[in-house]
């Protein structure tokens, strides 16, 4: 059977420790804090960099060196037969552009999928896409199936909308939004991008519509629930915990959003993930 590798990125929220009990290999990404750079996971603390950005500090993020991905892919493949590689949206990042231009050079040995994904929900995706292919599925049947099948939707309740528009990751008719006096938008992430959903008057409004667009009119069974936090309030991540899996009646994953998101996402902001089970022979 085919030795195959699976990578993701750093937009997925892994930790080192994590990649290296479940298998999964990571591209890391820089982000700068003040103009300094920092890779993620190696030379800075998601701790310093929530507070570095509460005291306004000026962050920004890339995707990975392509020199360091082509190394990554390039040590890989002495002992894997096939890479599938799952980065961040390509509506969000040129990683998957960037990816699909190196893989042309390596005779069909590396499979580029553009999930659409980010953050926890494409962290769960790359444990799936793993066990597919432990399962024997080829990585264009795997391929197929994912960019078929696939579907994460996360209202985002940002504390301060400033982070998303200084990254450029936000549509411009919700930053401008976000710009009328006392409205807190609910942004969602959806089809690989973030758009505005709704607009509310108050941050504990905006989280309940966050909650409510995630679980309306779906089969809570058909899905994993993850409740995100960017730092924010104890209190409400625990009542928003507590909320979905009271209406869903599962159990909600709890991850922490990482630094490459956190610096767009910025602290205090709390997402509602709806990650679609994949079904798969």
């Amino acid at each position: 059977m085919m030795k195959i590798a699976v990578i993701t990125d750093s937009s997925a929220g892994i930790s080192k420790e994590e990649a290296l009990e479940n298998g999964i290999l990571v591209a890391r990404m820089p982000l700068t804090i003040n103009g300094k750079e920092y890779m993620e996971e190696e030379g800075i603390s998601r701790e310093h960099l929530i507070r570095s950005m509460r005291e306004g500090a000026t962050v920004g993020t890339a995707q990975p060196p392509m020199g360091q991905l082509i190394q990554l892919f390039e040590k890989t493949l002495e002992t894997y037969d096939h890479i599938i590689f799952l980065p961040i949206s390509s509506k969000l990042s040129g990683t998957y552009l960037t990816a699909c231009g190196i893989a042309r050079d390596y005779e069909n040995r590396i499979t580029v999928i553009d999930s659409q994904f980010v953050s926890a929900p494409l962290y769960l995706l790359s444990l799936e896409v793993k066990k597919m292919a432990e399962h024997g599925l080829e990585p264009d049947a795997i391929k197929e199936i994912v960019e078929r099948d696939s579907f994460m939707y996360a209202p985002l309740i940002p504390e301060d909308i400033q982070y998303l528009k200084r990254g450029g990751r936000i549509k411009p008719a919700a930053a401008a939004i976000a710009n009328l006096l006392k409205i807190v938008p609910v942004l969602k992430v959806a089809d690989g991008e973030i758009d505005l959903a709704e607009k509310v008057r108050t941050f504990k409004k905006a989280v309940k519509v966050g909650v409510d667009l995630a679980i309306s009119d779906r089969n809570p069974e058909d899905y994993t629930w993850i409740v995100l936090s960017g730092d924010c309030d104890e209190k409400i991540y625990s009542h928003v915990i507590k909320e979905v899996e009271k209406r869903t009646g599962e159990t909600v994953v709890q991850r922490n959003l990482y630094p490459i998101v956190l610096a767009h996402t910025g602290p205090g902001s709390i997402s509602i993930c709806a990650f679609k089970k994949i079904k798969y022979e």
